[in-house]
């Protein structure tokens, strides 16, 4: 596990440093190829973070979902169980700010049941060739992913590309697009 905590603190320090125009055009790119996909066509309902920097930019995202009709979802995140859910992002119940201070939907937003979301597009830090990712550490993506049998999508820069062996309880994501 040292070996995770490791890379995922090289890659994230690389990831601050690189320019913000750089990394927010960059993260369009991806946006754009998402958008090429036959399961984003397909989706209509996606579960997606609200990201914040280093993290890929998921604003374009979510302003072309809500453009193309789609339903967002974002996460809602639970301690100390360390599970989360996914609530309808509108614009009638406000966000509220997390323990680790991110915006999340507040308690009374409608819950929608894992079966039912089409598209999940999954953070991650570090990604492998088998599409297996090092997250930020919470664990939380580790435990909604067990049993969720949509489509996973993860978009990573070239950046955050590096082989490691993955644990058991990893799963790995359908589709990496990578830019």
């Amino acid at each position: 596990m040292g070996d995770k905590r490791l890379i995922r603190e090289r890659v994230l320090h690389n990831l601050n440093d690189m320019d913000k125009v750089e990394h927010r055009e960059r993260s369009i790119k991806l946006a754009e190829k998402l958008f090429q996909l036959p399961e984003w066509k397909n989706a209509k309902v996606i579960g997606l973070t609200l990201a914040r920097h280093p993290e890929i930019e998921t604003e374009t995202i979510i302003l072309q979902a809500k453009k193309e009709g789609k339903t967002v979802l974002i996460p809602k995140t639970y301690y100390p169980s360390r599970k989360m859910d996914f609530k309808i992002m509108n614009s009638v119940h406000p966000l509220i700010k997390s323990k680790f201070g991110i915006l999340e939907p507040n308690e009374h937003t409608e819950t929608v049941n894992k079966e039912k979301i089409d598209l999940l597009l999954v953070p991650g830090v570090v990604f492998n060739k088998a599409h297996f990712r090092i997250g930020f550490g919470g664990g939380f993506y580790d435990r909604f992913l067990i049993d969720f049998k949509g489509v996973t999508v993860s978009l990573c820069f070239y950046e955050q590309q590096q082989e490691f062996v993955p644990e058991s309880h990893d799963k790995s994501v359908s589709i990496l697009i990578e830019g």
